[in-house]
């Protein structure tokens, strides 16, 4: 049996889908809560760090219990790219995935007539019937929206405004007096929408932007946090015990002390220290002792401590290596540069990095890259693949928490590129020389070339010494670049939190150490030194905030 094409108990990277609910275990109470807040509010913001499971939670959670009550619609805007295919603007992309989703009900055809503007609303009033009418849109990865232009932000949240907030546009109802009575019942039937924005807790802050037309957006919030450790046992002992589904690995158990590692190793983290553990990390393991069973190294299919504690840090830092690892030699160099050098923005000056979604046929112009391969990448789970409005898909990394493995590796490569390019460069003048050097040896006395020789060599052993010494300060500048990167994540934190005058919560004092700490370790840093010294004076000026 091909185990490869057999369901995983564990998605890793991937995101759950809805179609593995059965195995998403852990998140009960944040479902209930959650659940409970979208029924009561038209406007509710999910918001949680990276990694802690958002979209695991919206397809596997929240989508089938949706589902009971209303008509989901989930929305991915992507990030915006003035030459993408597909929708071209935040209120296209999601009347387009309402004309995939749902379709149009007969009744309310005289709507297209009417000589008013085409909004979201009156896309949706088409859709309306008397089984369905109640929507919730979901937008995952909201923080892709505040890519786009300001004035394609501006109409998307006046339509969406209109959607949520107002039963009949005053448009619509100047016309009223030109419909036959069943039109206007029609007209006059509401339907019920709700909107979920699912958003990166460090991207929260782009939200003020909307209160304009949307001023309940940081109303109604709910934060998924880390796991407790009774949530990641369950998370972890549940999947690996079902038996309804034919999975690649047989059913396998954990040890008490297993778990007690386990939950205790994860919760080491720096984030998990903070807020709880995080669900991407406890998946990765899962995965990883998983295929530990597939391939039969684990004794009776029972894990106990020595089947990962040794090692379990080389299993999160050596995630996006396997997965290449898995890959063929022939494939592995281009699908390394494509994910590398295509899918990923890095700001060099502040250090921070994101994904792109880049469109199949652009990816597919690079050298080395074909359909099959991409097909490999998304079995892999280092990519994402997502449909577009015209039929296309574009494509990218998988997860945000692979961004860091994947700049560490991409700066390997670089340096090691750069070290290869230069012992070529050595060796092409070596042979230029060692041709000047016969020359002159056919002209000039044996001794003499002997001794030009020596010096040659001599003179390529310090270059190769001097190469070694910058690329060893090479290296350390990008150990310091790197802890740097990390860093932002908690400045932006604190420094939000310290901006934010209507709050009286202050900034916690261990992220206002490691700030004072990062000041004094690099003094040199022209922008970091900056950054903190703007954050001190924000947090004096913060009346809540002074001892």
């Amino acid at each position: 049996m091909n185990t490869n094409a057999l369901l995983k108990r564990y998605p890793g990277v991937k995101p759950f889908e809805t179609s593995e609910r059965d195995l998403f275990f852990g998140r009960d109470r944040d479902i209930e809560d959650l659940l409970d807040l979208i029924w009561l509010e038209k406007l509710v913001v999910l918001f949680g760090k990276s990694g802690y499971g958002k979209s695991s939670l919206i397809n596997a959670g929240m989508l089938p219990e949706i589902e009971r009550e209303a008509v989901p619609v989930v929305v991915r805007l992507g990030s915006y790219s003035a030459n993408a295919g597909g929708a071209s603007n935040p209120s296209e992309a999601m009347a387009l995935k309402m004309d995939e989703i749902l379709s149009d009900n007969p009744e309310a055809d005289f709507i297209k007539t009417l000589d008013v503007p085409k909004t979201l609303w009156h896309q949706l009033k088409r859709k309306q019937s008397r089984e369905k009418r109640r929507f919730v849109f979901i937008f995952d990865q909201f923080e892709e929206f505040f890519t786009y232009p300001l004035a394609e932000q501006q109409a998307f949240k006046e339509q969406l405004a209109d959607l949520l907030y107002t039963e009949v546009p005053q448009a619509v109802r100047n016309l009223n007096d030109r419909l036959t009575p069943e039109q206007q019942r029609f007209i006059a039937t509401p339907f019920d929408a709700k909107v979920l924005f699912s958003i990166r807790s460090d991207r929260m802050s782009l939200l003020d932007s909307m209160k304009d037309k949307l001023p309940a957006i940081l109303q109604k919030r709910y934060e998924l946090r880390g796991l407790t450790p009774d949530q990641a046992r369950e998370a972890i002992e549940k999947p690996a015990a079902a038996t309804e589904t034919v999975f690649a690995s047989p059913a396998f158990t954990y040890s008490a002390e297993a778990l007690r590692v386990m939950t205790q190793k994860l919760a080491e983290t720096k984030a998990s220290q903070r807020s709880g553990i995080e669900a991407f990390q406890l998946q990765i393991l899962c995965e990883y002792l998983e295929d530990k069973v597939i391939k039969g190294e684990i004794p009776g299919n029972r894990i106990e401590p020595v089947h990962f504690a040794d090692h379990i840090e080389e299993v999160f830092e050596g995630y996006y290596q396997r997965l290449l690892d898995k890959l063929s030699e022939e494939d592995r160099t281009p699908a390394q540069l494509l994910i590398e050098e295509k899918l990923l923005f890095e700001d060099e000056k502040t250090g921070e990095a994101r994904r792109l979604s880049i469109d199949s046929g652009v990816l597919l112009s690079e050298r080395g890259i074909d359909q099959q391969l991409l097909n490999q990448l998304e079995s892999a789970f280092l990519l994402r693949r997502e449909a577009t409005a015209t039929g296309g898909f574009n494509y990218e990394v998988s997860h945000d928490t692979l961004i860091a493995p994947i700049l560490k590796s991409k700066g390997e490569r670089r340096a090691k590129e750069r070290a290869e390019a230069e012992r070529v460069e050595a060796q092409r003048r070596r042979r230029r020389l060692l041709a000047l050097v016969t020359l002159m040896a056919l002209v000039l006395a044996v001794v003499i070339g002997v001794v030009l020789y020596v010096l040659i060599l001599l003179e390529k052993a310090k270059t190769a010494e001097q190469a070694a010494i910058s690329e060893r300060d090479n290296a350390r500048k990008a150990l310091a670049a790197k802890e740097i990167a990390e860093f932002w994540e908690t400045y932006n934190n604190a420094y939000s939190i310290a901006t934010n005058l209507q709050t009286p919560n202050c900034p916690r004092a261990e992220d206002v150490r490691l700030i004072d700490s990062m000041q004094v370790r690099y003094p040199d840093s022209i922008n970091l030194q900056n950054k903190i010294r703007d954050f001190k004076e924000k947090l004096k000026a913060k009346p809540s905030c002074q001892q």
